[in-house]
């Protein structure tokens, strides 16, 4: 394959050299063959120009993607697709507990438990048999952006807290807390949640339990992944559909729980079929 010697401009605004590798690592992660990410690349080159923004480049890749393999745009979308329930976290966190339910637990939003000092909203409160999990969501607006080591000290430092006020108060401990984010971590996260015993989701970590790979492996997909206007997705999250299960099969349903019109709620309801099958 020749060698582009193009300049992209990323989101920050700052300029790099096109590089295929890194093209081909985000295909071969949403589900495309060896054989299918060369072929998607093939056909991207022709569309690049210099000076291109990393989003421009996204769009035509999407838009490939579609056409190559179309039940893999959802996982393709997905990066995109969990910045758009920004810009506050609000949402991803209804979507973390979604996810935790996907994967055998039981879940409570917004819980406010007691400390030896004093009290704390957890995000999400997961249980699964002997495990009662403090799960904290962080969201990047900027999924570029690490998560770094003072988030889990904040973490860890309020885990220690509740560990000792179930005590004093005899209530049913955390066994672990887990930091939950749309981003990656900083090497500093990788090393001290190790170290203290913190599960940690997000972008690319862990390798087996990344965030996107649960979200494929259970199809747990925000409704964001869905092509739709920014005020239809912020109407259906207000509305409580937060991941395409939340989605009824019957356009009706959909139109009268959200006031959307029928060719509308039509293809949402046909996209979030395909998403989950």
């Amino acid at each position: 394959m020749k060698k582009l010697d193009i300049t992209v401009i990323k989101k920050d605004g700052t300029k790099e050299k096109f590089k295929p590798a890194k093209v081909r690592r985000a295909l071969r992660r949403s589900g495309l063959s060896h054989k299918e990410s060369n072929t998607a690349l093939k056909l991207l080159y022709p569309k690049l120009k210099d000076g291109m923004t990393t989003r421009q480049i996204y769009s035509k890749l999407y838009s490939i993607v579609r056409g190559l393999r179309p039940e893999k745009k959802y996982r393709f979308n997905l990066k995109q697709a969990l910045v758009k329930l920004g810009p506050a976290g609000y949402f991803f966190e209804d979507y973390a507990a979604k996810l935790f339910q996907f994967l055998g637990y039981e879940t409570e939003l917004r819980a406010i438990p007691i400390g030896r000092c004093v009290t704390h909203e957890v995000d999400v409160v997961a249980k699964k048999g002997r495990e009662k999990i403090m799960v904290e969501c962080k969201f990047r607006n900027e999924p570029g952006t690490k998560c770094r080591i003072q988030t889990a000290l904040y973490i860890h430092a309020r885990f220690q807290d509740l560990a000792e006020g179930a005590r004093l108060h005899s209530k049913i401990p955390f066994t672990k807390p887990c930091l939950t984010t749309n981003a990656k971590f900083s090497s500093h996260v990788l090393k001290y949640a190790e170290c203290v015993g913190m599960r940690l989701i997000g972008w690319a970590y862990p390798r087996d339990g990344s965030l996107e790979i649960l979200a494929d492996r259970t199809k747990c997909y925000p409704i964001s992944v869905i092509n739709m206007k920014k005020h239809t997705l912020r109407t259906m999250l207000k509305k409580g559909f937060v991941v395409v299960q939340d989605i009824p099969e019957n356009p009706k349903e959909l139109t009268k729980a959200t006031g959307l019109s029928v060719s509308t709620a039509r293809r949402i309801a046909k996209e979030a079929k395909e998403a989950r099958s």
